[in-house]
């Protein structure tokens, strides 16, 4: 999708590229169902752990700075945090994996804080859009 994305750009994707990023991964994915012992695949899983926190993690301090939300949707944030939820609740009663669990448990804590931020900070995010808003009519 994003490379069909760029080529409707002027920084398309070359083929060289995309050649490339598809063999490291089919050689990720051979090298890890043949190599990794079973054992060790819950590392596979909870690798997201660091990516998903420093992305969310910065984005709620970064609103906890400036207290307001910017563009925060609050339709994205909701899906984000009911489909933690579910999830949670599904693999509860499903399979009962601790990683992924875990996993859920991190993702919908942190929608749960951005949700929270949304409403605390809905006021002055209201009161600096409409000050952008009048700006641009003048």
């Amino acid at each position: 999708m994003t490379w069909n994305f760029l080529s409707k750009t002027d920084a398309p994707v070359r083929s060289n590229e995309m050649i490339t990023t598809s063999t490291f991964f089919v050689l990720y994915c051979i090298i890890t169902l043949s190599f990794l012992p079973s054992e060790y695949r819950y590392l596979l899983m909870s690798s997201t752990w660091p990516v998903m926190s420093y992305a969310r993690g910065s984005q709620i301090y970064k609103t906890f700075l400036v207290k307001h939300t910017g563009n925060l949707s609050i339709i994205t944030t909701s899906m984000s945090l009911f489909g933690s939820t579910i999830r949670i609740l599904t693999t509860l009663k499903e399979t009962g994996d601790m990683v992924v669990l875990s996993g859920y448990v991190l993702s919908g804590s942190l929608s749960f804080i951005m949700f929270i931020q949304y409403w605390m900070y809905l006021n002055r995010t209201t009161e600096i859009s409409s000050k952008i808003e009048s700006k641009k009519e003048k």
